[in-house]
C-alpha cells in the first residue's frame, strides 16, 4: 500500500470519525431536549395528580355532609310520621267518640 492511499484510508477514517462525533453530539442535544420535555410532562402529571386528589377530597367532604344531611333528614320524617299517626289516632278517636255527628252539621 502506497501512502497515498494509507493517507486516503486515514482521511476517509479521521472524516467518518468526525461525522461520527457530530450525530452522537446532536443525539445528546436530542435527548437533553427529550429529558426536558419528559421532566414537563412528569410535572404536569403530578399536578394533575394533585388537583385530582383535592377534587377527591372534596367531594368525599361532601358526600359526608350529604349522608348525615341524608340521616338527619331521615329522623325528622320519621319524627313526622310519628306525630301525623298521634294526629290521625286522635282525628279518629274524635270521630268515633261523637258518631260522627261533627261531620253532618
Amino acid at each position: 500500500m502506497s501512502n497515498e492511499e494509507i493517507n486516503k484510508k486515514m482521511d476517509f477514517i479521521v472524516e467518518h470519525q468526525a461525522k461520527f462525533a457530530s450525530e452522537i453530539e446532536i443525539m445528546r442535544e436530542v435527548q437533553a431536549a427529550d429529558s426536558r420535555r419528559f421532566s414537563d410532562a412528569l410535572i404536569g402529571t403530578l399536578a394533575i395528580v394533585g388537583n385530582l386528589t383535592q377534587s377527591l377530597t372534596r367531594t368525599d367532604e361532601n358526600v359526608r355532609r350529604v349522608a348525615e344531611a341524608q340521616a338527619n333528614l331521615t329522623e325528622a320524617q320519621a319524627r313526622t310520621e310519628e306525630r301525623l299517626n298521634i294526629f290521625i289516632n286522635v282525628v279518629e278517636r274524635y270521630i268515633s267518640g261523637n258518631g260522627g255527628s261533627e261531620l253532618r252539621t
